[in-house]
């Protein structure tokens, strides 16, 4: 039940709010300018977009009660294969890694005759130089249905009785494998898109100007909420899908299968989200990997809006903060009043705006999403104890085998493999301390990370903070934030708190980060390291005879500061695990009511895990910008945030070891230095490979490369403690 005191006090929130937006809105409509910036036809455009994409979240939650992150890319997908249909005339096909390629080399090394020739894996489909725009169009859609039913049938499926954090981890791997397909086939420049629709202008009433296509595409993106709320609200189906959302059971006995009509509303939303995106792209007349997927917070916001349920509600709010993009620019280069940084108007304005309406609508409106009756929710990845073997002997033995092999034996390009996986290793130990130990979702540990890298450019380089009081510092300032991101935190869980880190990164993102003020601009946010560590000097170093490194870059002393630091925070989140904190930040994970009842102060715990994730992360940060030498927004982009939280689930996201596999495999790390260095398997396969695997992990082990590998081990020490006993008693 509701707090008795608390509800009148959101009552009072609300309708102040409410009245703030009112005044604002009629502001805007009674002032010329502002009206002509805020009803701009671009920005209405941009509002049909994030429209697209939040109905379509909407309806696979309605359908199947899982949010889906990967909406945005979805849409982008689409627009490519219909763009590269009407262009050439083919159906570009995933470029997987050929299997085959891994027989090719050994039979070849050991053959004396010709080399052995393989078949490649096709491409493409071609349908001939160019398809006109219905064919390709029919051959777009065809295409969405098939994927809707693959993502229904092959991934969401199997999850049905999974917790939220495995449905989110999916969800981000469909994310990172579709933007990485785009990225392998055509890199990430953007590619033109032939306009559908004339784009001659159209004079409206009170000053709103619009391009002939941009009118069209805003209309049928209502005219397709108003179909689905008439399809939900008068069809058989609809009500069918209304009455499993409210109790699965209630309707099988109806004579209604879940399964059927969740299966039907993934193709819908394919179906939907991808024409809607090929024709937004063809207003734009181009399209990229970043722009359409970047949209996920605006309509994650909007559907929240509408509490995934409401297609009017959620179409109102997309429009709005598609317009209030276009309006914020037009403050920013107007109004003396609007914050200003460097003398320029504060970047990324607009991207604040979903993050403060996501924390209004969260605080307003309660703690949670609507529940899907019916739908039982899994238990949470296995936190194992740390046993006193790992703490006292395998774990001193891998940090000197890492020393060895890093400081003697290991080339350049393992050197700098080696160096991305500790730092990765320590991203993935900040995302264990809060998923793994107390379940709660964070998607922007690179936001901490990129604050506390870009503030120790300032200290180090324009104070002269010496090292390790630097990064220390920058460590600290990013563990501050984390506790304010904490406090919504403390009423909200699951999936509402991936959404608003996620809005959080993005916000902090495109204000901080792309701001020259902060980023340095074209001189970059240099960050100078001590002269032992730093990576860019090419020399070797004498110690009791004993040559370490070649003289070539990276420096191997690097490796050894990412080593201490990262071997000091394993210990510490090893320590975390066996004591007493630890155990309450499972027992919150597990019941917060039930580590309540038991004197387990639930707020203190989630906040105590917040900043303790962030000044992991933090220290993260400051150790990679004293390896690059600088702090680039590029390295601390949201995308990253997700990147790294799929590596660390992938690993194993609920402990130590699962973090240090994680970190074997991100990005850059030792696992794909290995395979392209070893196996020649090409680098822009990194991201394609990890959200296969996240994907696969997801649904058919979701305890990570770890739990699995532990589970093994296991399994094999009780078979032989099972002989040895057996040998005893005979």
């Amino acid at each position: 039940m509701k707090n008795s005191d608390q509800l009148p006090t959101r009552l009072i929130i609300q309708r102040v709010v409410l009245a703030v937006f009112t005044f604002l809105l009629l502001l805007i409509l009674v002032n010329q300018n502002l009206r002509a910036n805020f009803l701009s036809g671009s920005g209405i455009a941009s509002g049909a977009l994030i429209v697209a994409v939040a109905i379509g979240i909407v309806l696979t939650y309605r359908g199947s009660g899982v949010v889906n992150f990967s909406n945005g890319a979805i849409a982008m997908y689409a627009a490519y294969v219909f763009a590269v249909l009407r262009s050439q005339g083919d159906l570009f096909l995933p470029p997987l890694p050929n299997p085959l390629s891994l027989l090719e080399a050994p039979v070849n090394f050991f053959s004396s005759g010709s080399p052995l020739d393989l078949p490649d894996i096709p491409t493409k489909i071609s349908f001939g130089d160019t398809l006109g725009l219905f064919p390709a169009l029919t051959i777009t859609l065809l295409f969405c249905i098939l994927l809707g039913l693959a993502l229904h049938f092959l991934i969401f499926k199997p999850l049905r009785h999974a917790p939220p954090l495995t449905k989110v981890v999916a969800s981000v791997g469909i994310f990172l494998l579709l933007q990485a397909i785009v990225v392998r086939r055509f890199a990430a420049t953007p590619r033109p898109v032939k306009p559908i629709f004339r784009k001659s202008p159209i004079d409206l009433p009170f000053g709103i100007n619009f391009s002939k296509d941009q009118l069209i595409v805003s209309v049928l993106v209502v005219i397709f909420t108003f179909a689905l709320w008439a399809l939900f609200r008068f069809t058989r189906f609809g009500l069918a899908t209304r009455a499993a959302a409210e109790n699965e059971k209630g309707a099988i006995i109806l004579g209604f299968s879940p399964e059927f009509l969740s299966g039907i509303n993934w193709v819908l939303s394919t179906v939907l989200t991808g024409l809607l995106g090929i024709l937004v792209a063809s207003i734009n007349t181009a399209v990229d990997p970043a722009t359409i997927p970047a949209l996920i917070v605006p309509a994650l916001t909007a559907a929240l809006v509408g509490n995934f349920s409401s297609f009017g509600l959620t179409a109102l709010a997309g429009f709005l903060l598609g317009m209030q993009s276009q309006l914020m620019v037009y403050l920013g280069v107007t109004q003396s009043w609007f914050p200003r940084s460097g003398g320029s108007a504060f970047p990324g304005m607009d991207k604040v705006v979903p993050l403060l309406v996501i924390v209004l609508v969260l605080y307003i409106r309660g703690d949670s999403l609507p529940i899907r009756g019916g739908v039982t929710s899994g238990r949470l990845p296995f936190s194992p104890y740390p046993s006193k073997a790992a703490v006292r002997l395998w774990g001193p033995s891998l940090i000197v085998a890492t020393a060895v092999f890093g400081l003697f034996l290991a080339t350049p390009s393992f050197r700098l493999g080696l160096t991305n996986s500790l730092i990765g290793v320590m991203i993935c130990l900040s995302a264990v301390v809060l998923t793994g130990f107390v379940g709660q979702i964070s998607l922007s540990q690179m936001a901490f990370a990129g604050i506390s890298g870009f503030l120790l450019s300032k200290l180090a380089t324009e104070h002269g903070v010496p090292f390790p009081i630097a990064p220390l510092l920058g460590a600290l300032v990013a563990m501050f934030m984390g506790v304010l991101v904490a406090l919504p935190a403390l009423r909200v869980r699951g999936v509402n708190l991936a959404i608003v880190t996620l809005a959080f990164g993005v916000a902090v993102e495109a204000a901080v980060f792309k701001n020259s003020s902060v980023n340095g601009g074209l001189a970059r946010a240099i960050v100078v390291p001590p002269k032992v560590f730093d990576s860019s000097r090419v020399t070797d170093y004498k110690f009791l005879g004993i040559t370490i490194g070649d003289g070539l870059q990276p420096n191997p002393m690097t490796i050894l500061l990412c080593l201490i630091v990262t071997s000091l925070m394993c210990y510490l989140v090893v320590n975390l695990r066996r004591s007493g904190s630890g155990r309450r930040m499972l027992a919150t994970r597990n019941n917060e009511r039930a580590a309540a009842a038991v004197a387990v102060n639930v707020a203190y715990t989630k906040i105590m895990a917040f900043g303790l994730s962030a000044f992991i992360a933090g220290l993260a940060g400051a150790i990679s910008s004293y390896r690059f030498g600088s702090a680039t927004p590029e390295y601390f982009t949201y995308t990253q945030s997700l990147v790294f939280f799929a590596f660390a689930y992938l690993g194993g996201i609920s402990s130590v070891t699962g973090a240090i596999f994680g970190g074997v495999l991100v990005s850059g790390g030792l696992g794909f230095t290995f395979l392209e260095n070893i196996l020649h398997v090409p680098s822009e396969f990194t991201l394609i490979l990890g959200g296969l695997g996240l994907i696969t992990t997801a649904i058919l082990n979701p305890e990570g490369l770890a739990g699995g590998w532990s589970s093994r081990l296991n399994k094999v020490t009780a078979r032989f403690s099972h002989d040895k006993e057996k040998e005893i008693v005979s």
